[in-house]
C-alpha cells in the first residue's frame, strides 16, 4: 500500500507525442489499484491532434515520480495496452524501453537543463527587465514559487534568473538520469504553468513568441564518465559522442525543434544554432563542451523530453558503436564562416523549417529502426499536418507587405 497521508486526489499524468501534457483525475483510495492494474484510458490521446480512432489502453503510475502538491498529487504514467504489454507507441515507454539496449551509455548518462520560458500579460510581457536582472517583481515570485515547488517534489533546482528577453524566465534543473531527467521536465512545465495561472500570468514555452526578441531554449548538460578531460579536451569516446550529434543533427532536429515556430528561433540570433558544428567558445555552435560536460544547444523548450533525450542517446550511441570524427572544432561565430574556404571543418546546416526536419528523420536509418513505427508515423503525421496549415495561413507581415502592392 503507497502512503498517500491525506491526499485526496491524484493526477495521472502522460504526454503525447507532441509533448503535450494530459491528465486523469483519480480519487486517492484508487491509486494503488491503478498502480497494480492500471487505469483504462482512450490510448488515441497519445496522437494529440492527429487522434484518429480510438484505442483502449491503461496507465500504470510510476509511483516515484509522486509529487504532492496540497490536497493533490502528480504522477508520471507509463501506457500498456490492455493484455499488460508496454505500449512502444507511447514516448516514455519508448524512452524506458530504448534505455535497455544502450547498457553502459544509459546508465552513466546526466544531464542538468536549462529551460526558458516567457510570462506575459495575454500577449505583453510582464517586465521589461534583461538578462540577469534584480528584478523583484511578478515574475521572479512566480519562478520562485515554481522553483520551491519542484524542490518539494524531489526535483533539485540549481537556480532559476531573467534571461535576455522582456518577461523571460529560465530554470536550471540539476543532473537527473534520462527518464528522471524527462520526467522532470515535464513536471517543471506543469509547475510553471500551474503557479503562472494563479497569478493570472500566461506561461508559454513556445520558441520564439515575441518578434524581434530571444527565443527560449532547452539546452541540456550531458555528463558522461570519460568524454571529457579537463580544460574541456574530448576524450576518444567524447569526440565519437560528439560525431553521433553532428552526424544526425538534421534528423535530431524533428525532435529538438519540432514545431514550424521552432525554426525562427534556430537561425535567427547570435546564441540559437544554425549549424551542425561543435567549439568551446563559440556560443552559436550546436554543441558546446565545458569541463566535465558536452552542452547540446539546438532543443527548444517545446521539444517532449522522452523523445529529444531518447533521440540524442540514439545518435551518441551510433557515434560510439563506429567510432565517428567529429572534425574540428569551429570556434568563430558561425554567420561569419565560409564553408568553401576550407574542407577541414565539418559544416552542416540545420533544417530551415519543419519539413526539412521531418525528412531528414525518415532519411535517417538509424532513427527510424530506433523508433516505433507508429510512434513515428503519429509524430510525422501530425506534424505535417501543422506545417500544412502554416504554409496556408495568411500572416500579417504578408498582409502589410503586399496587400497594396501594384
Amino acid at each position: 500500500m503507497t502512503d498517500l497521508g491525506d491526499l485526496r486526489w491524484v493526477r495521472l499524468t502522460f504526454v503525447d507525442v507532441f509533448g503535450t501534457s494530459n491528465s486523469v483525475l483519480l480519487p486517492a483510495e484508487r491509486f494503488d489499484a491503478a498502480v497494480r492494474d492500471g487505469e483504462p484510458f482512450d490510448g488515441s490521446a497519445l496522437q494529440g491532434r492527429a487522434r484518429s480512432l480510438e484505442a483502449d489502453m491503461r496507465l500504470r503510475p510510476d509511483p516515484s515520480t509522486l509529487s504532492r502538491m496540497g490536497d493533490t498529487a502528480r504522477v508520471a504514467c507509463t501506457v500498456f495496452t490492455m493484455d499488460g504489454d508496454p505500449w512502444p507507441a507511447d514516448p516514455r515507454t519508448a524512452l524506458a524501453t530504448m534505455l535497455e539496449s544502450f547498457g553502459d551509455l544509459a546508465t552513466s548518462w546526466r544531464s542538468a537543463a536549462e529551460l526558458e520560458m516567457y510570462l506575459l500579460d495575454d500577449v505583453t510581457p510582464i517586465d521589461r527587465a534583461a538578462y540577469f536582472d534584480d528584478h523583484p517583481g511578478l515574475g521572479a515570485a512566480i519562478i520562485r514559487d515554481a522553483a520551491d515547488l519542484l524542490g518539494g517534489a524531489g526535483v533539485e533546482v540549481l537556480s532559476c534568473h531573467h534571461e535576455a528577453g522582456p518577461g523571460q524566465y529560465e530554470i536550471d534543473l540539476a543532473p537527473l538520469p534520462p527518464l528522471a531527467l524527462a520526467d522532470a521536465l515535464v513536471l517543471t512545465k506543469q509547475i510553471v504553468r500551474q503557479v503562472a495561472a494563479e497569478a493570472g500570468v500566461r506561461a508559454t514555452f513556445m520558441p520564439r513568441p515575441l518578434d524581434g526578441e530571444p527565443g527560449s531554449g532547452l539546452h541540456l548538460h550531458q555528463l558522461v564518465d570519460g568524454l571529457v578531460e579537463q580544460q574541456g579536451k574530448l576524450t576518444a569516446d567524447g569526440s565519437a559522442f560528439v560525431a553521433g550529434m553532428l552526424t544526425h543533427a538534421r534528423a535530431l532536429a524533428a525532435l529538438a525543434s519540432p514545431t514550424v515556430n521552432s525554426y525562427k528561433r534556430l537561425h535567427a540570433g547570435p546564441e540559437a544554432p544554425g549549424a551542425a558544428v561543435w567549439a568551446h567558445v563559440n556560443r552559436a555552435a550546436m554543441v558546446r563542451i565545458g569541463a566535465g560536460g558536452i552542452e547540446y544547444r539546438a532543443p527548444d523548450a517545446m521539444a517532449n523530453p522522452y523523445l529529444l533525450i531518447a533521440g540524442v542517446l540514439v545518435a551518441a550511441a551510433d557515434g560510439l558503436a563506429n567510432d565517428l570524427e567529429p572534425g574540428p572544432p569551429l570556434e568563430e561565430a558561425a554567420d561569419s564562416y565560409d564553408p568553401a574556404e576550407t574542407h577541414a571543418v565539418r559544416y552542416q546546416p540545420l533544417p530551415r523549417n519543419l519539413d526539412e526536419a521531418l525528412d531528414a528523420l525518415l532519411g535517417d536509418d538509424v532513427f527510424v529502426d530506433a523508433f516505433d513505427h507508429r510512434l513515428l508515423a503519429s509524430l510525422v503525421d501530425g506534424r505535417r499536418t501543422e506545417a500544412e496549415a502554416y504554409r496556408a495561413h495568411v500572416t500579417g507581415w504578408e498582409l502589410e507587405r503586399y496587400l497594396d502592392e501594384a
